[in-house]
């Protein structure tokens, strides 16, 4: 048994006899399509010995009948109609046409498959198939989401702080995003919204986080932030306009303070690979010979990625994306923080001091010591001048000649909101979740909903 697991079920046992819409409320209800396990299904397998039937009314969910088995049931879609079955026949059939609630009986979850759920499951004909949405309160959604979007060895106030972003983001799908709406839930369980994956995955230090910081979103004006959060960033995170084209206030550009292991990378792809590529999303350009980086954002990531061709030149556009043009062979890229390394270019050349002599030359015969003494070649530097931070690049104009190009890159991920890499190396470093949020979230505010 996980820890707070006896609260869980004393919740749960007094759910059993009625559930309210006014206690869900306090709490805010979350509806989760179940889309990546039980998506396109006709019929899906219930473990349970023991289920609870019910309906919805004003007041919440209302019991109307007890199902036992020694084997089980199946909920099917048997002419737009959701039935359940106990041993191959039918013990219950709700209207065609609508939903079915079940719950787990004596306060257990609902096992659908190999996955177990908190709260109320509802099965709605859908096509021929099954729509499958898990409704439970928002702190309890948590409790299956934090360990599935950060190690749950991770230090205690990242933890806390991927707990706080996870809680703030939730509450602004549930409140504002529209696009799942049209399904009838709030949230996937998927990394289209964020990984989701009920009682099982729940893990005794990711379940205290949530419980340590129960209510605590980030607000912006008075209203709850999109709390987007990613990976690693390999340096310094990005702004949201370059990823998304709306610029956010709150998600601006910030610089790493200690990245713990931050992700890096290297892709090598030869000139006829690049070929097929841009062949797939209708380049036109026919075979290419050169690859060059035609727009940077704030942090250094690759805005804007052109490619040369014997018929002319073509600039990958936002519909391919510059970390989806890869995709055809070999996989998208990790992160869009790289430099292009080609078989026959010159590199950039910069000059240093040290207040009495300047030394110029290409950036990468320079070698940086880190904090940990370890010792690596600059691909790239930046320059602070006070208000923002922009990257001497090294990249060539037109990486081109040879075999191909290599792509040395940093990082995992978008780029936008909190480094989950950055907020380990951050808690390890001593700050406080507090802290770690309102360095990635710029002009937030810690406050319960």
């Amino acid at each position: 048994m996980k820890k707070f697991s006896a609260i869980t079920a004393l919740i749960f046992t007094m759910a059993v006899i009625f559930v309210p819409v006014s206690a869900y409320a306090h709490s805010h209800v979350v509806r989760v399509g179940l889309v990546r396990a039980h998506g396109n299904r006709d019929s899906i397998s219930v473990s349970n010995r023991e289920i609870q039937i019910g309906i919805m009314v004003a007041e919440g969910f209302m019991p109307t009948a007890n199902l036992n088995s020694t084997g089980g049931f199946t909920v099917r879609n048997s002419g737009g109609q959701i039935q359940i079955l106990n041993g191959g026949h039918v013990s219950h059939s709700f209207t065609a046409g609508n939903a079915g609630h079940i719950m787990g009986a004596h306060g257990e979850p609902v096992i659908l498959g190999g996955y177990s759920y908190h709260g109320i499951i509802e099965f709605t004909p859908s096509a021929g198939l099954i729509s499958v949405v898990n409704e439970l309160s928002l702190e309890e959604y948590l409790f299956g989401v934090l360990p599935s979007e950060m190690a749950p060895h991770f230090h205690p106030e990242a933890l806390k702080a991927q707990a706080v972003a996870a809680r703030t983001y939730s509450f602004h799908q549930i409140r504002e995003n529209a696009s799942h709406r049209a399904h009838n839930f709030d949230i996937c369980d998927t990394n289209c919204c964020q990984v989701y994956r009920g009682v099982a995955s729940e893990e005794d230090a990711t379940t205290e986080a949530v419980f340590l910081t129960y209510g605590l979103m980030l607000f912006h004006d008075g209203n709850p932030i999109v709390a987007n959060y990613f990976s690693s960033s390999g340096g310094a995170t990005e702004n949201s306009e370059d990823v998304w084209g709306t610029a956010l206030p709150y998600l601006r550009s910030v610089n790493e303070i200690n990245e713990h292991n931050p992700m890096i990378w290297q892709r090598t792809f030869s000139w006829a690979q690049l070929t097929t590529a841009a062949a797939n999303v209708g380049a036109g350009i026919g075979a290419v010979n050169g690859v060059s980086i035609s727009r940077l954002g704030a942090s250094g990531r690759v805005l804007q990625l052109t490619l040369h061709g014997a018929n002319g030149t073509w600039v990958v556009p936002p519909s391919v994306g510059v970390r989806g043009f890869f995709t055809t062979i070999g996989g998208a890229l990790p992160s869009r923080n790289f430099q292009i390394d080609g078989a026959e270019h010159s590199t950039a050349a910069i000059a240093v001091t040290d207040g009495v002599r300047t030394f110029q030359a290409p950036l990468n015969t320079f070698q940086a010591i880190d904090a940990n003494g370890a010792i690596s070649t600059l691909h790239s530097a930046h320059i602070y001048d006070g208000v923002t931070t922009r990257r001497i690049d090294s990249t060539p104009n037109i990486a081109s000649g040879g075999n191909g190009i290599t792509l040395n890159g940093r990082g995992w991920g978008h780029g936008v909101g909190m480094s989950q890499m950055g907020a380990e190396g951050m808690a390890r470093a001593g700050f406080t979740f507090s802290e770690i949020l309102k360095h990635y979230y710029t002009g937030v505010e810690l406050r319960w909903y």
